[in-house]
């Protein structure tokens, strides 16, 4: 599957936000945007704003275009508020899961451990970062993962590791269940749903 692949913190200064998931970000260094410095400021149109929030979440969640407009157009043809539907089908991405539930430091992290084959739901092995989990399934490390240094390292880890009300994690067994689907606040705050939904619905 097609993804970014280029400068990540480029990414952060552009949209003025750390997207990457690096402690050490280049924005913290420099919060200007990528490129020469323009020689006036251009104020930015409405239109130009609601591109740049849909950027934010395709870049943070690691999505190409089209795919991001799928999650988008599925959405719409669901019952129910567009932008709750969009972030919850975000967020419930098995990729997404298994870096809200503490076992990797960032989602490209956490794609890297799914695709390498370290994850199970429901004890069997699934390397697609995109499948959805559903409410009431359980995600843990493959047996492979639990005998891995990596697992070693995660176990110290993790305890420091924030996570949502709507997933429990036994930290100890390196596993975790969806206990609730994200509702609206659960998804990073400096995120603008509706501007998304106004943009692709032009």
């Amino acid at each position: 599957m097609a993804r970014y692949t280029g400068p990540k913190c480029r990414k952060c200064r552009r949209y003025g936000i750390s997207l990457c998931g690096k402690t050490r970000c280049a924005l913290t260094r420099r919060q200007s945007p990528p490129g020469p410095r323009p020689l006036r400021r251009r104020k930015i149109s409405d239109r130009g704003l609601q591109l740049i929030e849909k950027q934010k979440v395709r870049f943070a969640y690691g999505l190409m275009e089209a795919q991001f407009r799928r999650y988008y157009e599925d959405a719409a043809k669901h019952t129910g508020v567009t932008t709750d539907t969009l972030m919850q089908s975000l967020e419930t991405r098995l990729d997404n899961v298994v870096f809200r539930m503490g076992f990797a430091s960032s989602r490209n992290q956490a794609r890297q451990l799914v695709t390498h084959g370290h994850i199970a739901i429901d004890g069997r092995k699934l390397d697609v970062a995109s499948a959805r989990v559903k409410v009431g399934q359980e995600v843990a490390l493959t047996a492979r993962g639990q005998r891995s240094e990596y697992a070693k390292i995660l176990k110290e880890e993790i305890k420091n590791r924030e996570v949502p009300g709507w997933i429990e994690v036994d930290r100890d067994g390196l596993k975790g269940r969806v206990a609730a689907a994200p509702a609206h606040g659960d998804w990073d705050p400096q995120f603008n749903p509706a501007a998304i939904v106004e943009y692709y619905s032009r």
